[in-house]
C-alpha cells in the first residue's frame, strides 16, 4: 500500500484562466495540474523567478489527483484595467480619444473547493509539503490564479492507497482524464451534469505547456459511474484517478 497526501483547498472566488481566452477571459473549473503545482510550491516555497519551482517537477516525478467539492459556479464581473493602448509614457492622464481606464468582463469560480492528493518521489518535496500542512503554514501565500483570490487550505492525512485493475462500472470520486477511459465508457445517469473540457497537463520550465487532455467530471460535485482501465481506492472509501 502507497501513501498520499490528502487536502482541502478552498475559497471565496478562483480564475484559473483558460488559454484560449483573451478580452473576456474565462476559468476552469478546477485549477488544471500546472496551477496545483503551483499552489503546492507556495505552500512549501519554492521560488517563482525563472520558474524555479518547475524544475522540481518533471514529468512521471508526481502524481496529483483533483476532487470537486463544491458545484460549479460561475460569476462574471467586469474590471477596471489600466488602458495601455496607444500609450508611449505610462501616465493615467485622459487624453483625446483615449481613456485611462478600460473595463474587462472575466469569469470566476464562486465558493472553489476541492481536495487534492499528493505524491512525489523526492522526499525532500514530500515530507516539507507535509509538515507545512500539518502546522498549517505556508512560506508564500496560496491564491486561486490571481493574487487578490487568496485560499485556505486544510490537512486531511497522510493516506493510504491501492491501485485497482478494471473491467467494470465504478464510482470514481475524483475528476477522470479521458486516457483511463478507452471508449469514454461513463454512464450518463439521470440527473448527472457530466462535462468534458480540455486541460493542460503538463508544463515545462519555459512555461510551454507539452501535454493536454480532455477531462471529466461532473458540475455538482458528484461521482462518475464509468469504466477506468485503473483507478486508485484510498483507505477512506473513495476511488481516485491520478493525472
Amino acid at each position: 500500500m502507497h501513501k498520499v497526501l490528502v487536502f482541502k483547498i478552498w475559497g471565496d472566488y478562483a480564475h484559473f484562466k483558460k488559454y484560449y481566452t483573451t478580452t473576456s477571459p474565462l476559468t476552469f473549473e478546477f485549477p488544471p495540474p500546472p496551477t496545483t503545482i503551483g499552489l503546492i510550491s507556495a505552500i512549501i516555497g519554492l521560488d517563482k523567478k525563472d520558474n524555479f519551482y518547475l524544475t522540481k517537477f518533471p514529468q512521471n516525478s508526481y502524481r496529483i489527483a483533483i476532487k470537486l467539492n463544491h458545484f460549479v459556479d460561475k460569476v462574471r464581473w467586469s474590471l477596471n484595467l489600466i488602458n495601455t493602448k496607444d500609450i508611449k509614457l505610462f501616465r493615467l492622464i485622459k487624453k483625446k480619444g483615449h481613456e485611462p481606464h478600460t473595463q474587462i468582463r472575466t469569469e470566476y469560480l464562486k465558493k472553489p473547493s476541492f481536495t487534492l492528493y499528493f505524491w512525489h518521489n523526492n522526499k525532500g518535496i514530500y515530507k516539507s509539503l507535509k509538515g507545512h500542512l500539518e502546522s498549517h503554514t505556508s512560506v508564500y501565500s496560496v491564491y486561486f490564479g490571481l493574487s487578490e483570490l487568496l485560499a485556505n487550505f486544510q490537512y486531511i492525512g497522510e493516506l493510504g492507497i491501492i491501485e485497482r485493475k478494471n473491467n467494470d462500472l465504478v464510482k470514481i470520486d475524483s475528476v477522470i482524464p479521458s486516457g483511463y477511459l478507452s471508449n469514454n465508457e461513463i454512464n450518463f445517469t439521470e440527473g448527472r451534469e457530466i462535462f468534458q473540457v480540455n486541460y493542460p497537463i503538463f508544463m515545462n520550465p519555459e512555461r510551454v505547456v507539452e501535454q493536454r487532455e480532455n477531462v471529466f467530471f461532473e458540475r455538482k460535485a458528484r461521482s462518475i459511474e464509468c469504466k477506468p482501465s485503473k483507478y486508485w481506492e484510498v483507505e477512506n472509501g473513495e476511488r481516485i484517478v491520478f493525472f
